[in-house]
């Protein structure tokens, strides 16, 4: 679904992301590990196209263009950002409608989505801003499904979270790849792992481990070293 060769993003004179290239199959749940400022965010960005990157992007087998951000979305690239983004002053229901701006029908999915988070459908015309941290959370995972992904980028879904709540969530994240590809940018390693076929460790914007997921939670040395576990 997804191949990204020797993507390069740079901020002025810093270097955040060091020619990386990994990939992402059909119904495929792939994680992004790594500390804060190993360059996890700006590899989505420059995905879509937010910063400028150097590198190729393949989308589906084709070379993506990625002039604007809503050139990927409208192809089926969906991001979840970090912070969740909500509109707070907007209901839960307008803001799922938002989700729908460039793509996807929101008669048709939010029946969907309030099925995957029964939370949202009983707060549905409560203002956003007034959710709890968990609730927005589903918020801002749902506006992102509602859109339709063919593969959905989600950055720190379980930052902040109680663990309660991350259980949850990480629940209803295994659950999409019948329906979709997943690339996942985690700090929580091991709830990433355990629900991914294959991960990509980020260190200074560089890979420096990748493999099946499996496998690197039972690696107890690459635990110690690069996922803090």
């Amino acid at each position: 679904m997804l191949k990204v060769t020797d993507l390069n993003i740079s901020y002025g004179p810093i270097q955040a992301v060091k020619g990386i290239s990994f990939e992402l199959g059909k119904g495929e749940i792939v994680s992004i590990l790594g500390a804060n400022g190993a360059g996890k965010t700006s590899t989505l960005f420059g995905i879509l196209g937010v910063v400028p990157a150097k590198g190729e992007v393949r989308y589906k087998g084709e070379p993506m263009e990625r002039k604007t951000p809503k050139e990927p979305t409208e192809q089926g690239l969906i991001l979840c950002p970090e912070n969740r983004r909500i509109f707070p002053a907007l209901t839960v229901e307008e803001n799922l409608r938002m989700g729908t701006f460039v793509r996807g029908n929101f008669k048709q999915n939010v029946e969907s989505v309030y099925g995957l988070f029964p939370r949202l459908k009983e707060r549905c015309k409560q203002e956003a801003g007034s959710l709890s941290g968990g609730e927005q959370q589903m918020l801002a995972v749902g506006r992102a499904l509602i859109a339709e992904p063919e593969v959905l980028m989600l950055d720190e879904p379980s930052l902040g979270l109680a663990p309660v709540i991350v259980d949850d969530m990480f629940r209803v994240l295994e659950s999409l790849k019948e329906r979709m590809s997943v690339l996942l940018v985690e700090q929580n390693a091991t709830k990433a792992l355990s629900i991914s076929d294959r991960a990509y460790v980020l260190q200074n914007g560089v890979i420096v481990h990748s493999g099946q997921a499996a496998e690197m939670l039972k690696d107890d040395n690459l635990r110690k070293a690069y996922l803090g576990m």
